[in-house]
């Protein structure tokens, strides 16, 4: 055998152990873009919670929304996930009426399009969490409630 061999490859250790450290990193970084997003499709309205098809939202954002606007009561209509990476977009359909085409742009910041039976309804840029509102003809009210799905409390 030849002494050498021996020799370098104590020196190559290193060397494959930083370059699978550098790769491992690497992955992580470009995973800690994405965002995952929670998006609920919420209904305002003074209807007792017998008579709605949905769920009560959670006291905490209840209140926020009575702060704001005037319905006694307001209830989860839809509630999806989705995993959106790093300025990337990805459509999200909350109803047969309602679609979302959020665009990832980081560091918790949103551009949303949403759409309402096909034709685009508004369209800006947030910061997570956010509120989108629309009213209906029928004295309700229509919220859409974007947040990072890890800022659960």
């Amino acid at each position: 055998m030849n002494p050498s061999a021996h020799r370098t490859c104590p020196r190559r250790f290193p060397v494959l152990w930083l370059l699978a450290l550098a790769l491992n990193l690497t992955a992580l970084a470009t995973c800690a873009g994405d965002l995952k997003l929670e998006a609920r499709l919420i209904r305002g309205a003074n209807d007792s919670p017998a008579s709605v098809n949905g769920n009560l939202v959670d006291p905490a954002l209840a209140a926020t929304l009575r702060h704001n606007f005037k319905w006694t009561n307001y209830y989860e209509i839809t509630n999806l996930t989705a995993v959106i990476p790093l300025n990337q977009s990805r459509d999200v359909q909350l109803s047969d009426r309602v679609t979302l085409k959020i665009k990832n742009l980081g560091s918790s910041l949103v551009a949303v399009d949403c759409i309402g039976r096909g034709q685009p309804v508004s369209k800006g840029t947030n910061m997570l969490p956010c509120i989108y509102c629309g009213t209906n003809t029928d004295d309700t009210a229509w919220f859409i409630h974007l947040r990072s799905a890890d800022d659960k409390k």
